[in-house]
């Protein structure tokens, strides 16, 4: 295929832009080396960064004595991406800077049970908070909605959310309806494994797996720098895969799901058929306290757990496991004895190929991670000679 010249501009531009964000402080003569530009064509790259004020310059000394020399790095502020994470009790928003630094978030307790109002309650909750901190629309690059379930990415439909109870929802129209800005809407552990991959140290490993644990069971593949969706963007939903046909019924439909020996809900509703109890932090008071039932029903889902890692290792062959999740992240007691089952559990052959870890995201997770995919949207369509481009 031969590159207009137009074309090759752009994806100069944008090589520049990146090399800034990810080296700087860099000199032109550094950018026009690590390009493999001419020196004239690094400069007037930069000129045209410069005037949309996305970079700037800044003086350093150098070794020459009195001698300051002029470096280039990421206008901070020039760019904001908010990432909006919806889950069963609680509605995150937050504002990444055009550097990837978290600049402001907030939890909302929130059932979603009605889409609409749903759509409704982030609508004015985004708007609250860009005016609380002083966050203009025009520096807004984009919204991005993750959520759990089957997600139509593209089309910005929720096919299916088990946690939600909704199916075939035109989620992202309902949306748009409400809010006059660039929206897209994900699968949220695909989004937090975005940020597992960029803020967690694993950016150089080729393969990494992100495996949640919490109001269900999921896992999220990023190689080499990317999401793995597979054709209809359901790879990695494993808390649907049946472990048996004869076990309970699930939302999705089926019966015997991996999410219903894991998934918070399905431990509680266990439990009540011994004592009711209202949360998971209930139960393992009630199993400190030596209930043997309850003591099982954590033992059951952690050995569960522990297998699960084994099975997405054998399929996956990462380099790197990251375990994330409620179940996880909230409960010390139930994650060390994930990791601990995982030693018994692993496969002899793989045991030694990967390295595993916990998140280093935490609930800031998803947020991140949606932010950090509008900034990627942004970067990878930025027209320079557009104006709708200039801040």
């Amino acid at each position: 295929m031969i590159k207009n010249q137009d074309f090759l501009k752009k994806e100069n531009q944008i090589l520049v832009l990146k090399l800034i964000i990810d080296k700087g402080p860099i000199s032109r003569a550094e950018i026009a080396k690590k390009t493999k530009m001419s020196p004239t064509s690094a400069s007037r790259i930069v000129a045209v960064l410069v005037q949309h004020e996305l970079i700037r310059e800044i003086e350093a000394k150098t070794d020459t004595v009195g001698r300051k020399a002029t470096y280039f790095v990421p206008n901070e502020s020039a760019v904001i991406s908010a990432g909006i994470e919806i889950n069963k009790e609680v509605v995150r928003i937050g504002f990444l800077n055009f550097v990837g630094e978290l600049i402001a978030i907030k939890s909302y307790h929130f059932v979603p049970e009605d889409p609409s109002v749903t759509a409704e309650f982030v609508k004015c909750k985004l708007f609250e908070m860009m005016k609380h901190k002083n966050i203009h629309r025009a520096r807004l690059a984009g919204i991005c909605v993750g959520l759990p379930g089957l997600i139509d990415h593209k089309k910005g439909n929720v096919k299916l959310s088990a946690q939600f109870n909704w199916k075939d929802i035109p989620f992202l129209e309902l949306l748009r309806s409400k809010i006059d800005l660039p929206l897209y809407i994900d699968n949220e552990l695909k989004l937090q494994a975005l940020a597992e991959y960029n803020r967690g140290g694993n950016s150089k490993q080729e393969n990494m797996v992100v495996i949640s644990f919490g109001s269900g069971v999921g896992s999220a593949l990023i190689s080499k720098g990317e999401i793995y969706r597979g054709e209809d963007n359901f790879a990695g939903e494993i808390g649907h895969t049946i472990v048996d046909p004869l076990g309970a019924y699930c939302p999705c439909g089926n019966f015997g799901c991996l999410q219903t020996y894991i998934a918070e809900q399905f431990l509680l509703d266990e439990a009540s058929k011994t004592k009711k109890l209202n949360s998971i932090d209930d139960l393992i008071s009630v199993a400190k306290e030596g209930e043997k039932w309850a003591s099982n029903i954590l033992d059951k889902a952690t050995t569960y757990a522990a297998l699960t890692v084994n099975n997405v290792i054998c399929l996956n062959n990462p380099d790197v496991v990251v375990l994330t999740g409620s179940l996880v992240v909230n409960h010390p007691e139930i994650r060390e004895e994930v990791l601990r089952k995982c030693k018994d559990q692993i496969w002899s052959a793989a045991a030694e190929t990967f390295r595993l870890d916990t998140t280093e995201m935490g609930s800031e997770g998803v947020v991140v991670g949606a932010a950090l995919s509008v900034q990627r949207k942004y970067l990878k369509e930025i027209n320079l000679d557009h104006e709708e481009f200039s801040v």
